[in-house]
């Protein structure tokens, strides 16, 4: 999620389609700070609202129609980290040998995956009093299941060990071919769960520590390929009212009654096609309107590029630890009392005290060297 250094030190690529894919220092990406921040609010919000959202009859109430909106609405979140961890990790131009690359990936993911895994068991034993032995920990923390979101961490390290194989090809690959392997990559979770109806056959995953990186390898590949190609006009429009369609739809959809078993495979999870290119058309509209001379340049002034730098700095952190903030969010007044929130205020309050508290936290935890790196 957190690239080893500040994405606004590198360059967008401006090559032709004929030329290899190399990156050149030639304008700054404070567009991939600020996605970055989105897609960490984006994820604090579906955790926040996800147990108000799958409530029975929860279209029939206030609260629950807008913890559907929002939940549903947020689904781009996690191929879009992907995809920034792609533009940023697959630049050929930062890359400084397997050795060195593997070693940064490893000190900053490798003490963050145990660190986590045994704060959460901690947290289930002693805040939740629930009885889960090491042995079960292990298990469930090789399987990605010892508490919510927490497989995320395996997807980025599987991706990591893979990146120096991609690095030599992307080196002297063309963008066409870039995108064309990426797309192919998509085409592969998204046609099994498109088709899972039509063939009548039980959907089965490998989802292991080894394996969970295979469905994110298109998008991944899709990040690096698309970075620098910057819409303009009519086209950030048509990427825009896209995305926003994209998202109304799979709200729309979602519990409904009538509706087909084939719209859940297509826009249904983050393996879908939909799902994937609704992170595509939210990534190219954010590099599009975060620039000098786009629709949110100001972002891009010193003071603003320094919060966002900031705040997208600080997502790992966020990630980690927003779940035992949302939990005991539960047993406080106001926004607690039960998982799924009652009332508009509750569930507005919920997610955007979590959202607050768990950055404030990390912030201020950031500022302790040997700490920072957990974060």
């Amino acid at each position: 999620m957190n690239s080893p250094r500040d994405p606004e030190a590198l360059g967008a690529p401006q090559i032709r389609q004929s030329q290899p894919l190399r990156a050149a220092p030639v304008e700054q990406v404070h567009w991939v700070s600020w996605l970055r921040f989105l897609a960490i609010v984006g994820v604090v919000t579906i955790h926040s609202t996800g147990a108000t959202a799958v409530r029975a009859g929860a279209w029939s109430t206030g609260a629950g129609a807008l913890a559907v909106v929002l939940n549903r609405g947020f689904n781009f979140t996690v191929p879009l980290f992907v995809m920034l961890s792609g533009a940023l990790l697959l630049d050929p131009a930062r890359y400084r040998g397997d050795a060195d690359f593997l070693r940064r990936r490893a000190l900053r993911l490798v003490p963050a995956v145990i660190f986590w895994n045994l704060f959460y068991w901690g947290f289930r034993v002693y805040y939740l009093d629930q009885s889960v032995a090491w042995q079960s920990a292990l298990k469930l923390t090789l399987n990605g299941r010892l508490f919510t979101a927490l497989y995320f961490f395996w997807i980025v390290l599987g991706l990591a060990v893979v990146t120096p194989v991609l690095i030599a090809w992307v080196a002297d690959a063309s963008r066409r071919s870039v995108l064309i392997a990426g797309a192919a990559a998509v085409a592969l979770p998204a046609l099994t769960t498109a088709t899972v109806a039509f063939r009548s056959a039980p959907l089965n995953w490998v989802e292991t520590p080894w394996t969970w990186w295979i469905p994110y390898l298109g998008v991944y590949l899709l990040g690096w390929g698309l970075r620098g190609v910057v819409l303009r006009g009519p086209a950030v429009v048509a990427a825009l009212l896209g995305a926003v369609a994209i998202g109304a739809l799979i709200a729309a959809s979602f519990r409904r009654e009538g509706v087909p078993t084939w719209v859940g495979g297509l826009i249904g999870g983050y393996y879908s096609l939909g799902v994937q290119v609704y992170a595509v058309l939210v990534f190219l509209v954010a590099q599009a309107m975060v620039r000098p001379g786009g629709l949110l340049a100001a972002l891009c002034r010193p003071g603003p590029a320094r919060v966002g730098r900031m705040l997208g700095a600080a997502t790992l952190g966020v990630f980690a630890l927003h779940l035992a903030v949302l939990y005991v969010s539960y047993d406080l007044p106001v926004v607690g009392g039960t998982p799924a929130a009652s009332t508009v205020l509750e569930l507005v309050g919920r997610t955007g005290g979590v959202l607050v508290v768990t950055y404030l936290i990390v912030l201020v935890m950031r500022q302790i060297p040997w700490v920072r790196r957990l974060v």
